[in-house]
């Protein structure tokens, strides 16, 4: 039973680290940004202009999200639900409610991922990732900053016909096709907000969030990205807790 515990909440916390390769492996360089973007046609453009105006006004954001991981090596897919905060420039939050409770954000130049019942956490320096981290998201980010470093077309959205467009995102670096073979973003037609985002694979496996509830936006204090670690609590240096590996293989007491 032990085993099955420690084992179930890992294809949740895999899939953090993917998002975080993503923001790693999607960095505009100097040669990018002197490509000149390829014409868009006029649905896309229509779609991407709508989008860049309200990330011009995006402060901060919440939302309730469910998180499904579907993958070869799970029997059926997992399920998680939480809360997902932003603000901008730098702080992100995840907060995970269920099956089990874990906190994710990186905030203060700092990641931090936490796991109450296991009574683990770890933490990583993040400044030089920190202004990439909006993203995966397109948060943050215009059409024309994302184009450099995604192919976007749109695509059939399917059930949200009519209440969502499909922005089709596929990596234009090689590196970053090792991780992800496509980034799908449905964007709500009143809101022109993400309301399912699918991350693809190249094995097939796929992360789906769908959020809810989205506010632009609200109030959200500052304390919301401080985690207060107990002091029993083991912390690691890195990423191990997400399928990566520690930055030096050790472990301290919570300060």
């Amino acid at each position: 039973m032990q085993t099955v515990w420690n084992w179930r909440p890992r294809p949740v916390a895999v899939t953090i680290a993917v998002l975080l390769l993503i923001l790693l492996t999607s960095t505009v360089s100097a040669g990018d940004r002197a490509h000149k973007p390829a014409p868009v046609d006029p649905a896309l453009r229509e779609v991407l202009d709508r989008f860049d105006r309200v990330q011009d006004s995006i402060r901060t954001l919440s939302a309730e999200f469910t998180w499904t991981t579907d993958s070869t090596l799970l029997k059926t897919p997992m399920v998680s639900e939480g809360n997902f905060y932003l603000t901008k420039p730098r702080a992100i939050r995840w907060d995970f409610t269920s099956p089990e409770p874990m906190e994710f954000v990186i905030a203060h130049d700092e990641y931090i991922g936490y796991f109450p019942k296991r009574k683990k956490a770890e933490k990583r320096n993040f400044k030089r990732w920190s202004e990439r981290v909006f993203r995966y998201f397109g948060l943050g980010q215009g059409s024309e900053e994302l184009s450099r470093v995604y192919t976007i077309s749109l695509g059939d959205p399917g059930d949200l016909a009519g209440k969502a467009d499909l922005l089709v995102l596929v990596p234009k670096k090689h590196r970053a096709r090792k991780k992800i073979k496509d980034l799908r973003i449905w964007v709500g037609k009143d809101s022109c907000l993400p309301v399912k985002v699918v991350s693809t694979d190249p094995s097939g496996g796929r992360r789906i969030i769908e959020f809810r509830n989205t506010l632009v936006n609200p109030e959200l204090a500052g304390s919301l990205y401080e985690v207060k670690l107990p002091a029993d609590v083991t912390v690691t240096d890195g990423f191990s807790g997400l399928g990566g590996s520690s930055a030096d293989g050790g472990s301290r007491p919570a300060e």
